[in-house]
């Protein structure tokens, strides 16, 4: 179990979160859904370690833990909305990039594992830079959960993608959670319902909701009462 307990984080004197509190079980994939601005990328970014917060605790199988340690670090994995792929590199070049960084002891099984979960064998060979969006997600993925990551952190990873490209991602997103926990960022309200299998509703820096997708009724209503 993976819980956050009343973080808080501010920037001056502007409060962003506003003591932020919840549980995450083993698996699946878990919605952080609201509009610009509400707090998603602030909270994603404490909880990766790229920001301290003020206030507030970070605990895994009820044990405390500081974010910018190197044991808490091998757990996550970290997919940003600017995927930062190296575009001149070729897809097993920035693999095996990722894996020297993460000291993982057999690179090349590893890459192996991640290459096939995330289907991208047929591009190994390519540079980067000529992948479609698509297949650089699909290998900002593999970067992400290299080292058998338990907790994925996927902030926006559909922006720019055509819609098959959108569905192929969510498929892959879901297939990904099976055995860790996939804490998925997006302010679009039919990609959460179609992928998520609950709901944490941010705005303003506060939970305002949390179920699953089916138990809210007239969700989109309530999406845009909680948001206005």
């Amino acid at each position: 179990m993976y819980a956050v307990s009343k973080i808080r984080k501010k920037f001056g004197e502007k409060e962003v979160l506003k003591g932020i509190s919840f549980e995450l079980k083993d698996s699946g994939v878990v919605g952080l859904l609201g509009p610009n601005g509400a707090g998603k990328t602030t909270l994603m970014r404490v909880l990766v370690g790229f920001l301290k917060a003020n206030e507030g605790d970070i605990s895994w199988d009820k044990a405390k833990i500081e974010t910018k340690s190197t044991e808490y670090r091998k757990k996550i994995g970290y997919l940003p909305e600017n995927n930062p792929i190296y575009p001149t590199s070729t897809v097993v070049e920035y693999l095996e990039l990722i894996a020297n960084l993460k000291g993982i002891d057999n690179p090349k099984t590893e890459i192996g594992k991640v290459i096939v979960d995330c289907g991208i064998k047929d591009v190994i060979g390519q540079k980067i830079e000529t992948l479609s969006k698509g297949y650089r997600q699909r290998v900002g993925l593999a970067a992400a959960i290299m080292g058998g990551a338990k907790l994925l952190i996927l902030d926006e990873p559909t922006v720019g993608l055509d819609p098959k490209q959108i569905i192929e991602i969510r498929e892959l997103i879901k297939s990904l959670a099976k055995d860790r926990i996939v804490l998925f960022s997006t302010h679009i309200l039919p990609e959460a319902k179609a992928i998520c299998d609950r709901l944490l509703l941010i705005d303003k820096g506060k939970i305002v909701l949390d179920e699953a997708p089916s138990k809210i009724k007239n969700l989109e209503k309530k999406f845009v009462e909680l948001t206005s």
